[in-house]
């Protein structure tokens, strides 16, 4: 083991676990030699014996935590790395392997205790302030991110990703107009930054500003250009100008990469009702109120067609759900660019 013939070595201590099944050390030993050879899973059950045999021992569940995070099996690496930090409170490695293990389980609010321990013993580790800031972000603690974040970009004004993420917090505490210019900064530092455009074209658009909006969006489309989103909302700014043609092309161009965009088949529906294509409007009402039940406005869209083509039952059913639903809260910057929600609901009018 100590000249690094590790194979070599394996043999021996698998010779000595067959003739001393009983033998905690021969399993840990074991368990550590293939861990050298990068046979984490080997290794694991090895290290798993040895502590079946002999419970108090917190090397060895310290490498079976760590040969299970290393294969990303972090809710099997947390116990083991818990048994270790009793008998070793002040090992620096624990609270960042523990917080980094809740946070790839994504429980980050779990994870926040272990990161702030990690921040403070390691104030200079700007890794570990971002995934503690995105942790406090994520669980929505919004002053704990804000906090975080601002650490960041104090060290490193150029950190556009902190840039973009203090936004998020910024504008999840309704606080807009900063985080309109927290985007406005990383913009001019980081023209080509992936989702910065559209984030800044969102929070625009959320404004109704719609010039702004669409020229950041445009912007978006140069340096990404089959993201859908983006397209999505050109198409919506292009409806709301009565610019049917554009609006079609936009809608149709983000359906082409992404089809299940709640807003761009709604658009397309009041496209088609527009211009009297009752069919493909009904479609595309019907795949929009798929997408999300919860939005009113496709169904009251699809009770106003259903009247048109003279099937009132069918309207007269969609207007009871319309008048059943409230009209949802418009969606956080946050929840837009995670992904956490596919209605893309417009702000409020």
């Amino acid at each position: 083991m100590e000249e690094g013939r590790f194979h070599e070595a394996e043999g021996l201590w698998r010779k000595l676990t067959e003739s001393k099944p009983r033998n905690a050390s021969a399993h840990a030993n074991l368990g550590l030699a293939l861990a050298r050879q990068g046979q984490l899973p080997s290794a694991a059950v090895e290290y798993r014996k040895s502590l079946a045999i002999q419970p108090n021992q917190p090397a060895i569940s310290f490498d079976l935590g760590l040969a299970e995070f290393k294969q990303g099996h972090f809710a099997k690496a947390i116990p083991p790395f818990k048994s270790a930090n009793k008998a070793s409170a002040n090992d620096p490695r624990m609270p960042v392997l523990v917080g980094m293990s809740y946070f790839g389980l994504h429980q980050y609010g779990d994870a926040i205790p272990y990161l702030e321990k990690a921040s403070k013993s390691d104030p200079a580790n700007l890794e570990i302030h971002g995934v503690l800031a995105k942790s406090c972000l994520w669980s929505k603690k919004y002053d704990c991110a804000l906090a975080e974040f601002k650490e960041i970009v104090s060290v490193n004004p150029d950190a556009v990703q902190a840039h973009m993420m203090l936004a998020e917090a910024l504008d999840a505490m309704n606080r807009k107009a900063d985080a309109i210019n927290e985007l406005e900064i990383a913009e001019r530092t980081s023209p080509d930054e992936p989702m910065l455009h559209f984030e800044l074209g969102y929070l625009y658009y959320t404004q109704h500003d719609y010039e702004k909006a669409a020229q950041e969006f445009q912007l978006e489309i140069k340096n990404n250009p089959k993201y859908a989103l983006a397209y999505t909302y050109l198409g919506d700014i292009a409806l709301h100008n009565n610019d049917d043609a554009s609006a079609e092309s936009f809608l149709t161009k983000a359906l082409s990469f992404q089809d299940d965009v709640r807003l761009a088949h709604f658009d397309l529906g009041c496209v088609y009702a527009d211009q009297k294509r009752n069919q493909e409007a009904l479609a595309a009402f019907l795949r929009a109120e798929h997408l999300d039940p919860t939005e009113p406005d496709a169904h009251y869209r699809l009770a106003r067609l259903y009247m048109a083509l003279g099937q009132k039952q069918k309207a007269n059913e969609e207007f009871a759900k319309t008048k059943a639903l409230h009209a949802k809260v418009e969606e956080s910057l946050i929840q837009k660019v995670s992904g956490g929600g596919q209605a893309e609901s417009k702000p409020t009018e």
